[in-house]
C-alpha cells in the first residue's frame, strides 16, 4: 500500500512538474519573452502615434530589441526608450525610423545606418530628432484629397486617379511624349501669324454681332459674374484644397519611397518560395491532400470545448548519449485501462 501511494505521489509530481513546464513554455511564447543580453538607447520623435511598449525594434527586418518605454518630453517632442541586442553596434550615423508592422495599425522601429561617424553609440545615449522619421499619418494622406474629392465628380475622380497612378508608375515618356506635342502645337502657332491675325478679325466681326445683342450678353456677364463670385466665397476651400493635394502628394511619395523595398523583398521571396514548391510538388500536393483529415481528427479531440483532451500512457525522455546516439528514458507508464495493449 506504501509502495503505490509513493509511485502516486511520484507519478503525481512529474505531472505537476510537466505542467508547470508547459505552462511556462506557451507564456515565453505568447507573451514574446527573450532572454539575450541587451542594451538600453533611446531615440527623440515628432510622432509616435501607434507606437506602445512591447513593440519590436528591426534591423533589415530581423527583430533586436524591444521598445520600453513612450514618453513626452518638456520640448514637446516624444521620447522612446528601446532595447537592442548587444551583438548590435549602433552608431552616431544610426537612424531610427518608425514603421507600419501590419494593416491593423501596428509599428515598430527601424534601425538604418545613415550618413554620420561611425563611432559606437554608448548604453543610454539618444539618437537625436534630425536622425529620426516618424510614421507616415495615413488619414492625413486620405484626408488630403477629401476637399478635391468633393469638388469632383466620379468620372473626374476616376481620370485623375488614373493619371497619378501613370505618373507614380514612372511614365516618364508619356510625360516626355505631351510636352514634344505641347512644343510642335507652339512652332505652329508661331508659323501661322497670318492665320492668327485673320481669326482676330473674324473676332473682331463677333464682338461687333454682340454689341447688337448687347441684354443677351450682359445676362451672360451676370451669369460669369455670379459664377466667378461663388468661386470667391469657396476660395478658402479650394486654397485647402490645393494645399491638401500638396501635403497629399508629398505623403504618397513616401509611401511609396517606403514601399518600394519590402515589396521588392515580397516579389523576391515569393519566387523563391514558389521555386521551392514547384521543385518539391509531390511533397506539398500530398500535404494538401492529408491536411483535411489531420484537421478532422484534431476537431474531434475538441468537442468538448476549446480544449484537447490527451490520456497520458507513458513519458518518456530523450536524451543525447555518447556519440550523439539517443538514449530513451521511461519516466512513466502504465499498461492498464485505456492503455491496455491491443
Amino acid at each position: 500500500m506504501r509502495d503505490n501511494l509513493t509511485g502516486a505521489i511520484w507519478r503525481l509530481a512529474i505531472f505537476v512538474t510537466a505542467c508547470l513546464l508547459t505552462l511556462f513554455a506557451l507564456y515565453a511564447v505568447f507573451g514574446q519573452l527573450r532572454f539575450q543580453r541587451t542594451t538600453a538607447y533611446n531615440a527623440e520623435f515628432t510622432n509616435v502615434a501607434g507606437l506602445a511598449g512591447g513593440d519590436f525594434v528591426r534591423i533589415a527586418g530581423v527583430e533586436v530589441g524591444k521598445v520600453k518605454n513612450v514618453s513626452v518630453q518638456h520640448n514637446a517632442f516624444a521620447l522612446v526608450e528601446f532595447t537592442a541586442d548587444d551583438s548590435v553596434v549602433l552608431t552616431e550615423g544610426t537612424r531610427a525610423v518608425i514603421r507600419y508592422d501590419n494593416l491593423i495599425g501596428g509599428r515598430f522601429v527601424a534601425l538604418e545606418e545613415g550618413a554620420g561617424s561611425l563611432t559606437r553609440l554608448t548604453p543610454g545615449q539618444t539618437i537625436p530628432l534630425n536622425q529620426t522619421t516618424p510614421a507616415l499619418d495615413l488619414d492625413a494622406l486620405i484626408g488630403g484629397f477629401r476637399p478635391l474629392f468633393r469638388a469632383l465628380n466620379p468620372e473626374q475622380v476616376n481620370a485623375l486617379t488614373g493619371q497619378l497612378i501613370s505618373v507614380f508608375e514612372g511614365q516618364g515618356a508619356t510625360i516626355g511624349s505631351f510636352l514634344a506635342h505641347t512644343s510642335a502645337l507652339t512652332s505652329a502657332l508661331a508659323d501661322r501669324d497670318d492665320l492668327i491675325g485673320q481669326v482676330i478679325v473674324n473676332l473682331n466681326n463677333v464682338l461687333g454681332s454682340l454689341a447688337d445683342q448687347s441684354d443677351q450678353f450682359a445676362m451672360a456677364v451676370d451669369s460669369l459674374s455670379k459664377l466667378i463670385q461663388g468661386l470667391s466665397d469657396r476660395r478658402s476651400d479650394i486654397s485647402e484644397g490645393l494645399a491638401n493635394v500638396n501635403a497629399a502628394a508629398e505623403s504618397l511619395a513616401d509611401l511609396l519611397t517606403q514601399a518600394r523595398p519590402p515589396l521588392r523583398n515580397t516579389v523576391a521571396q515569393t519566387d523563391r518560395a514558389a521555386g521551392i514548391i514547384v521543385a518539391d510538388h509531390a511533397y506539398f500536393d500530398d500535404l494538401l491532400n492529408t491536411l483535411p483529415d489531420a484537421y478532422q481528427q484534431l476537431g474531434r479531440q475538441g468537442l468538448y470545448g476549446d480544449f484537447f483532451s490527451f490520456y497520458l500512457c507513458e513519458l518518456v525522455l530523450k536524451v543525447n548519449g555518447q556519440g550523439g546516439q539517443p538514449v530513451f528514458v521511461k519516466l512513466a507508464g502504465q499498461s492498464t485501462g485505456r492503455c491496455t495493449p491491443k
